[in-house]
Formats: C-alpha cells, sequence, structure tokens
C-alpha cells in the first residue's frame, strides 16, 4: 500500500512532500501504527538532478499482522488536527492500494471502514459484493449459507 500528503487550496503543493516526510515521523511515533507497519521513503526522481529528489512523494506501507487499517486514517487524522489551522483543513491523506485510489478527508468513521475494505479485499468503495446466482433464492442453500 501506498500514501501520502496531499495538499490542495491556498497551501502551495510544494508543501506536499514536507508533510508527507512529517506524517512518516508522526506514524513512527503513533504506538497504534508504528510498531505494525514497515515505512519505506519513496522519493521523486529529478531530471536536473536538483534537490528535489530528496523530496518525499510516497510512503510504502508494509503491514503486519493484527494491524487495524483504520488506526492508518485516525493517525492521519490526528497528525491533521496538529498542524496550523491554515493548513488542516487542505491536508488529505491520499491511499493507493492495487489499482485502487481513496482519498481521505476528515478521518470519519465511514472513511476508516472503506479502507478497510479497500485493504481487506472484502469490497472496494461503491461496489456491491455479487448477489446469489441468477435463478436461485436468496436464502434457499446453493450459495453455500445454510
Amino acid at each position: 500500500m501506498r500514501i501520502r500528503i496531499e495538499v490542495a487550496g491556498s497551501v502551495q503543493n510544494q508543501d506536499a512532500p514536507r508533510l508527507t516526510e512529517a506524517f512518516a515521523r508522526w506514524l513512527v511515533q503513533d504506538r497504534t501504527v508504528g510498531p505494525h507497519v514497515e515505512i519505506s521513503r519513496i522519493r521523486s526522481e529529478a531530471d536536473d538532478g536538483a534537490m528535489s529528489a530528496e523530496l518525499v512523494e510516497w510512503l510504502s506501507l508494509v503491514l503486519n499482522s493484527g494491524f487495524s487499517v483504520a488506526s492508518l486514517v485516525y493517525s492521519h487524522r490526528a497528525f491533521r488536527a496538529s498542524l496550523p489551522p491554515r493548513v488542516q483543513s487542505t491536508v488529505r491523506l491520499v491511499v493507493e492500494h492495487g489499482d485502487s485510489r481513496m482519498v481521505i478527508e476528515a478521518g470519519s468513521a465511514e472513511e476508516a471502514a472503506r479502507i478497510t475494505r479497500l485493504v481487506t479485499g472484502t469490497g472496494l468503495p461503491g461496489h456491491q459484493p455479487p448477489g446469489p446466482a441468477e435463478g436461485t433464492p436468496a436464502g434457499s442453500g446453493a450459495d453455500g449459507a445454510s
């Protein structure tokens, strides 16, 4: 899973790598996240050899068993609250897992549930699981349920 901080609005987008790095440090110190994830920093590749190659573009997370993905959302919410008021409303958490991308705005319980479904593979946000096979009444036992 890859994550990063995205900045919108009046705060300049060049602040995003700095905030992504700060969020990485925040996650390491968070007792509900740090011990359960391995964090790798993915740095930008500058074509001209400028210092921008040192900027952190993405964080790659390897999750250990027993980690609650919802903790990531709540950690982001606490991180966001620690920022200056003018920055708080512009900061979002972007999560990419496989071919899916999700943006966490407020750190709500609904967003925590959506990211958990995304990461655990129990259903992508906005998609319904397939129902019973056509012509098979629900609850008939034909779907393996009894």
